[in-house]
């Protein structure tokens, strides 16, 4: 199962029959599946919940696309600089 896998919905649903002492936390498998959907309650709380992964990737590419904005600017400040002074 991937981290991608479950849905707030799910998570919380899980988390909740943990809490509730339904679930064997014995059993590697499922205390797994138990913190995986910790681990989506926490980031849907801090960062909202993302229900499609075409936003997910959109908003990655944006990232990406402006750390290289970024990356070309600053060598562009720089790289004139080192060959006036190399």
């Amino acid at each position: 199962m991937r981290k991608d896998d479950l849905t707030a919905d799910e998570a919380a649903v899980i988390a909740e029959h943990a809490r509730a002492g339904t679930l064997d936390l014995e059993d590697p498998e499922v205390r797994r599946v138990v913190e995986q959907a910790n681990r989506v309650l926490v980031r849907t709380q801090m960062w909202g919940d993302e229900r499609s992964p075409k936003l997910r990737r959109r908003r990655r590419f944006i990232a990406a696309a402006a750390l290289v904005m970024v990356l070309v600017w600053v060598a562009g400040l720089l790289v004139p600089l080192a060959l006036r002074f190399g």
